[in-house]
């Protein structure tokens, strides 16, 4: 009894942090995609940068707060296990949902997820992120963005958005709304996510791996949902390889810049190492589901294996199995 009275009130505000973290990530991409648009900014380059960073901001603000709380082992561990529900969980329920054989990827988009990931291991094998290799990860970024524009008259992504009758004020006002919104989200679901951590003696890598990362990587699942039910599963695609990318070249150089960490060696024996797996498995995956040697049928499959390692994934995790 003593224990849940101790729980309610911080777990209460997770999820409303999560709920304005959320919020804020949906305006944040609406808004900044419309303003894309008026721009004259094409699909491609709206998805794989606007859209991919929109989803990604949850994260990257939760950098930042950790940071700024000292609490760096949950980013660290909500950029690994973003990476790795937005493989098993959001690539897995698109897979499980497809109805038509997707679009072929340009093999020159899977340059940027093999490097992010690769480098991502150096990175912290050693379990501390230096400022040299926070530095690498800056031009993983640069060479990511360099392919994007060079790519974006290739139509990967269709995500039409409708810009009329939307007034240019308004549109930068919900901007920062949305953005507002990320910041204070950010900030007060890292601070309870410590407190549950505390209170149930968990370390913050677990939490960061479990609750942040499943909270954060909610935008992404909302909009799989969507695109499922409107018949536009391409899109998750784009989506999934811009949030993997950014996650780790954006989130990790911050940490490693602004401070001194020393990671948990589970991060790298275990999670990482799930999370290069499953990598692997998405890259085969999209090359693959295009091709001839791939059908609907065999595609849901993976994608039901997908979700189901994900949630044994979690449940090894929270000691259920």
């Amino acid at each position: 009894m003593d224990l849940f009275l101790s729980l309610w009130q911080p777990a209460l505000f997770l999820l409303l942090s999560l709920a304005i973290l959320i919020w804020g990530a949906d305006k944040f991409v609406d808004y900044s995609s419309v303003l894309a648009k008026k721009l004259g900014i094409n699909e491609l380059t709206i998805g794989l940068t606007v859209v991919a960073l929109g989803t990604s901001a949850p994260e990257i603000f939760v950098g930042i707060s950790s940071i700024l709380n000292q609490t760096e082992s949950i980013a660290m561990g909500a950029v690994v296990g973003s990476n790795i529900s937005n493989i098993a969980l959001i690539f897995g329920v698109a897979s499980l949902g497809r109805a038509l054989k997707p679009k072929k990827t340009p093999t020159k988009q899977f340059i940027p997820v093999i490097l992010s990931a690769g480098i991502l291991g150096f990175v912290i094998y050693d379990l501390n992120i230096s400022f040299f290799e926070s530095l690498i990860l800056l031009l993983v970024l640069i060479q990511f963005m360099f392919l994007t524009f060079q790519n974006r008259s290739e139509n990967i992504i269709n995500q039409p958005i409708n810009t009329e009758n939307k007034n240019n004020i308004l549109v930068i006002l919900f901007l920062f709304l949305g953005l507002a919104a990320l910041i204070f989200g950010s900030k007060y679901a890292v601070v309870n996510a410590e407190k549950i951590a505390e209170i149930l003696g968990i370390s913050e890598l677990i939490i960061g791996l479990t609750i942040v990362a499943i909270g954060t990587s909610l935008p992404e699942l909302a909009a799989t949902i969507s695109a499922i039910i409107k018949n536009k599963t391409d899109m998750v695609i784009g989506n999934v390889i811009g949030s993997n990318v950014l996650n780790i070249v954006l989130v990790v150089p911050m940490i490693g810049f602004l401070s001194k960490i020393q990671l948990e060696p589970e991060l790298f024996n275990r999670d990482y190492v799930i999370m290069l797996f499953l990598t692997t498995i998405f890259l085969l995956m999209i090359k693959l589901q295009s091709s001839k040697y791939m059908n609907i049928m065999s595609i849901r499959v993976v994608g039901f294996v997908m979700i189901l390692s994900y949630f044994i994934y979690i449940a090894l995790l929270g000691n259920l199995i």
